[in-house]
């Protein structure tokens, strides 16, 4: 009796099995199969033999604002400044003027929050005014302006008016 009932679960566990390799081999599901758990694996079985630092592999998964991100952090880091906050060119100003945009783009300020815990401000948010340092992208790389007084301040809002924030 007992080696029945084995041989019965066996049976019905190559019969689900068989049934699943059917269902993701065919049709919709083939698709996602491919795209979702089989990408999946073979992005595991590259990055497990990877001998690349945290910083590089996370700097490949995140992209090119997780890097202007951590030289950012880096910067303020290395000049010990405890109240950073970095105001962020619009990206919109990379699109129309510097011609730069889908490749290189200012973080949002809640994803440059998560990467680094400090604060960072669109030229249109609410607290503007207590921005201290300015990012400035160009096609050469990221620079880290002090902002000297609330005038100054007032002439970079002036500058990057006519640029709205975009994502």
């Amino acid at each position: 009796m007992k080696t029945t009932n084995t041989m019965k679960g066996l049976i019905l566990s190559i019969a689900a099995l068989l049934a699943i390799l059917l269902v993701l081999n065919l049709g919709y599901y083939q698709e996602w199969f491919r795209t979702k758990p089989l990408q999946y694996w073979s992005d595991f079985l590259k990055e497990k033999d990877d001998t690349a630092s945290e910083f590089t592999i996370r700097a490949q998964r995140y992209g090119i604002t997780y890097t202007i991100s951590m030289r950012v952090l880096d910067a303020i880091r290395k000049k010990n400044l405890p109240r950073a906050v970095i105001l962020f060119e619009p990206n919109s100003y990379y699109r129309d003027s510097l011609h730069i945009y889908p490749n290189i783009k200012a973080p949002e300020p809640a994803v440059f929050y998560y990467y680094t815990s400090l604060e960072g401000v669109w030229t249109n948010s609410p607290d503007v005014n207590k921005a201290n340092f300015l990012l400035r992208i160009t096609k050469k790389g990221a620079v880290l302006d002090s902002i000297r007084s609330p005038q100054h301040l007032q002439e970079i809002l002036a500058r990057y008016k006519k640029y709205p924030p975009i994502l």
